[in-house]
């Protein structure tokens, strides 16, 4: 029997504080990755605040590793925990990778990652949660025209989900190619809820200052005033900034702004950020020494067809390790914002199986 993702997750979670994500929800995730074959790289979307005990569940398609294969020939046996839409989504993923794994698709050499999100709302529902979907973009010379972006992304999407209506998509569109040029259009989502479909934007923004340019100019029903007030003192400092945002006809109040911590002062820059939200009452303490406990590094040994691997190591399969490296790499917070209502954050410690040599 092939490993599953559940058996990677085995070696993840003796170094997970129970205090960020518990038992109960780490048993919900587990679930979910019995589903999965081997995936190298994910994260966990851990609610800070202390009466918020949350945590969602992300895994990513990597093709680099040849993974978008491994999820085409995966064989799942039915399960009650599954639902039609469950199902449903579950074909139209390996449908695409399907695709994604001919040598000649025409999109190979713009895409980036495929990532499935697990939204738990409820850790004790009989049933699993049904994953939204969300496809990244290599950065290429298109980045700067966005209507070259966004023939690109009206390309992909129908091939991730045929049944996008036309008069979502098309006023989805129009906004993108009105964006200016110096925002990156990021990752594009697509999610299925109560039988209503909405787009998630992902924007690469420098300032907080085009976040609000940006926002204008999508018409953002929100008041960019209190949006500036809650955040500004959070994004003063980072590297670069993200902007998410939900499309259904009309772009909703709700976002969420992403601050990213340079790689070479990760540590002392996340320990800060912590800090200061729990002064602000928008983090628990336990949760802030979870955070930032872990040194986001362990080695394991496996099996040599645990994996998938890329294609320059499959050329000399004497090659294959059997010792790997669990890494963290990267930490970023997101603050969620929605008029009226008290800013949150989400911390994502995020996790990755690089290939290292044998010993």
């Amino acid at each position: 029997m092939k490993p599953t993702l559940a058996n990677y997750l085995d070696f993840l979670t003796p170094w997970i504080s129970a205090d960020l994500i518990s038992p109960l929800y780490m048993n919900r995730i587990q679930t979910i990755a019995e589903r999965l074959p081997i995936l190298s790289l994910g994260s966990f979307e851990c609610w800070l605040d202390d009466n918020e005990p949350r945590v969602d569940f992300n895994v990513c398609i990597n093709p680099r590793l040849n993974e978008q294969v491994a999820i085409k020939d995966w064989r799942q046996e039915a399960s009650l925990l599954e639902s039609d839409e469950f199902c449903e989504m579950r074909e139209r993923i390996r449908y695409f990778c399907g695709l994604w794994s001919q040598k000649g698709f025409f999109l190979n050499s713009l895409l980036g990652e495929l990532w499935q999100v697990y939204d738990i709302t409820d850790p004790t529902d009989s049933q699993l949660p049904v994953p939204w979907i969300y496809i990244t973009f290599l950065e290429n010379i298109f980045d700067s025209d966005q209507s070259i972006k966004t023939e690109i992304i009206a390309k992909t999407l129908p091939l991730l989900d045929s049944s996008l209506p036309s008069e979502l998509t098309n006023i989805f569109f129009a906004h993108l190619r009105s964006l200016p040029s110096s925002t990156r259009i990021g990752p594009i989502g697509i999610q299925k809820r109560n039988n209503k479909t909405s787009l998630r934007l992902f924007l690469e923004i420098k300032t907080l200052d085009e976040i609000l340019e940006v926002l204008f100019l999508l018409k953002w029903p929100g008041n960019l005033d209190e949006l500036r007030d809650s955040v500004a003192f959070w994004t003063d400092s980072r590297l670069f900034l993200g902007l998410a945002l939900d499309f259904d006809g009309t772009f909703q109040p709700k976002i969420g702004i992403e601050c990213h911590f340079p790689r070479e002062r990760l540590q002392p820059e996340l320990i800060s950020f912590t800090q200061s939200l729990c002064e602000r009452g928008m983090c628990s303490e336990s949760k802030k020494r979870a955070i930032i406990g872990w040194n986001g590094r362990f080695d394991v040994e496996t099996e040599t067809d645990f994996w998938s691997w890329p294609d320059r190591i499959l050329q000399t399969p004497e090659s294959i390790p059997s010792q790997v490296s669990i890494q963290r790499i990267a930490n970023f917070v997101k603050l969620i914002f929605e008029p009226n209502k008290s800013l949150i954050a989400k911390v994502y410690p995020m996790f990755l199986r690089p290939v290292i040599r044998n010993r």
